[in-house]
């Protein structure tokens, strides 16, 4: 990969920060080899974890690398269409809910390809709950709209849940669609929700 924007902007942020390389590695909790190959521009995808610790070690919004990231030059068969999952907004992994109890998880994520999601949604991956009792989470709609988004912007994608009637870890899966239930991202991790039902 040629030489950057991306790559300039690294390197003016590392002697801003005082930094020696190894320092920062250190401090962004990264690989000094991997250091080297982001200021080289010989990375052509890096996850967004790398970019968001190595944002905190500088000290700047992670976006401020992040963008400028995915706007560098890619080979010709770049996917032009592609995700990556941010954070829980809410309700991140081990939250404790209370039986029956409904609840908005929200997932932040990135239209990290190079064409606008439109028409696209986030689909429920789970088994139907079968039997009186409800031992799994159970959304108020199996399928959600995803915002329109343009590419290296965010979406919030909302899912209302209701809980389990009984006391229990459970987890719930969602993948992106189309608008005939088509997977988006076959291979790509799903979203999930996983909390624990706990009667206090």
């Amino acid at each position: 990969m040629e030489k950057n924007g991306f790559t300039d902007l690294i390197e003016y942020l590392i002697a801003e920060s005082g930094y020696s390389k190894l320092q920062l590695a250190e401090k962004a909790g990264i690989s000094r080899s991997s250091l080297y190959n982001l200021i080289k521009g010989e990375v052509g995808e890096c996850k967004l974890s790398t970019l968001i610790s190595l944002a905190a070690a500088l000290k700047v919004h992670p976006f401020e690398l992040i963008q400028p990231f995915l706007r560098q030059s890619k080979p010709a068969n770049t996917r032009t269409i592609s995700t990556e999952f941010i954070e829980d907004v809410t309700y991140p992994d081990y939250s404790l809910v209370i039986p029956n109890q409904r609840f908005t998880k929200i997932w932040s994520v990135l239209n990290s390809g190079q064409k606008a999601w439109e028409n696209l949604f986030l689909t429920c991956q789970d088994q139907p709950i079968n039997g009186k009792e409800n031992y799994g989470l159970q959304p108020v709609n199996h399928a959600v709209p995803i915002p329109y988004t343009e590419p290296n912007q965010r979406a919030s994608v909302m899912v209302d849940f209701i809980a389990p009637s009984l006391p229990c870890t459970v987890m719930s899966e969602w993948k992106t669609t189309d608008s005939n239930g088509q997977l988006i991202f076959p291979h790509k991790s799903p979203l999930y929700c996983l909390v624990k039902v706990c009667s206090y």
